[in-house]
């Protein structure tokens, strides 16, 4: 009998896939689809896939599959876009992110954990900052600021549709400023001292998610930084406590 959780990592050789793949594949049997090759074959499972063919996509999704990570993701761009921009970012975020869920749907894939952006309510907030004299909360009415957040927002609200009508659990991180190197960035960046989510915290994040019994739920992802701007209380009333170490901790 297969003990560990299958969990299917779609986007796994980017920078958060590489942060949380390692600790993960002691608790889960881990398979890798990517567009990239970057991650060594040797030590995990890997497929190439492009999450925009549907066809490519389930094909490659091995049988008993019980979570897929949708990490698909393209260097953002923080202004409007050209039309080949825009088209490109269609195909990972809109069409890709439909295709994940479908995918779940039609192999009956209990659960979808997708990786959403902090840009969705990217309009209440300035260099780190909320501006609203509050926390920003998943309550607050969505309102991007590029187009990146609103195709984000889409595949939110594409997963709250499949979790309703096909019985699947879709847990949606809304994840703030996720680096390879933390120090070099926190040192010469301000607004990640106040937005970053630690390599620590986003491996405690998606193991969460990964168990969690909840059906729906949108969360922010981010660590306990001083004058984060978003409100995680909801995050670890539902999911845990998973912020052990913040910007101040990481810089000490």
């Amino acid at each position: 009998m297969r003990k560990k959780k299958r969990v299917v990592i779609i986007g796994g050789a980017g920078v958060i896939g590489t942060i949380i793949i390692p600790p993960l594949s002691s608790k889960y049997e881990i398979i890798i689809l990517d567009i990239d090759e970057r991650l060594p074959k040797e030590i995990y499972e890997f497929r190439k896939v492009d999450i925009s063919n549907y066809k490519e996509l389930i094909k490659n999704i091995p049988g008993n599959t019980d979570v897929l990570i949708n990490l698909a993701a393209l260097p953002v761009k923080l202004t409007l876009v050209s039309d080949d921009e825009f088209r490109s970012m269609v195909n990972v975020y809109v069409i890709g992110s439909y295709n994940v869920f479908l995918a779940a749907s039609q192999l009956k894939i209990k659960k979808v954990v997708f990786a959403s952006s902090n840009h969705v309510t990217g309009y209440y907030e300035k260099k780190g900052k909320s501006i609203s004299g509050k926390k920003i909360t998943t309550l607050d009415y969505p309102l991007v600021d590029n187009v990146y957040g609103a195709m984000k927002l889409f595949a939110e609200q594409s997963g709250r549709l499949f979790s309703e009508k096909h019985k699947i659990s879709v847990i949606c991180l809304r994840i703030a400023t996720v680096v390879e190197d933390e120090i070099n960035f926190l040192l010469f960046n301000d607004r990640s001292r106040r937005t970053i989510l630690s390599h620590k915290d986003t491996v405690n994040i998606f193991a969460a998610a990964i168990d969690t019994k909840i059906k729906y739920g949108v969360y922010y992802a981010v660590s306990d930084n001083p004058e984060n701007p978003w409100d995680i209380q909801k995050t670890m009333d539902e999911l845990g406590n998973f912020t052990e170490k913040n910007s101040s901790q990481i810089l000490n």
